[in-house]
């Protein structure tokens, strides 16, 4: 069953997955996808991320915010969200989100991935589509 969750609320089940695809969009016009790791902040009821300032997605997502993030279930490739909106970029001082965020999640230190500068990237969601598993 197909849901739409206009203005961006989540639905709970997969906030938590370890893994989504984000795309943005080149400066052709043509779409640009690339796996990520993500955290659902759910103080702020939105998904982030902490990326490298010097990769292609981030030029992308400066120049054109447009962004979908496609998360999955594994164990039911039908049961998805791709949350639309708006990313809005932040510098990450001091890694602070990453070790707040990333680093629990992951058991992983972004200081140990190339690129020198990190940021945090919040999305803005204008909606966000679901699909619970065949139906």
């Amino acid at each position: 069953m197909a849901e739409s969750h206009p203005g961006g609320r989540a639905p709970a089940r997969l906030c938590d997955a370890k893994v989504a695809s984000l795309t943005t969009l080149g400066r052709d016009g043509d779409p640009q996808a690339t796996l990520v790791w993500f955290a659902y902040n759910r103080d702020l009821s939105r998904f982030q991320l902490s990326l490298s300032d010097d990769r292609l997605k981030v030029r992308n997502l400066l120049a054109r915010p447009r962004v979908s993030l496609l998360i999955f279930d594994p164990a039911d490739q039908f049961r998805y969200i791709d949350v639309r909106g708006t990313a809005r970029t932040e510098p990450d001082e001091a890694f602070a989100w990453a070790d707040a965020f990333i680093t629990p999640k992951y058991g992983a230190d972004v200081r140990d991935f190339p690129g020198a500068n990190r940021l945090v990237v919040t999305i803005e969601p204008e909606n966000i589509f679901s699909q619970n598993g065949v139906g």
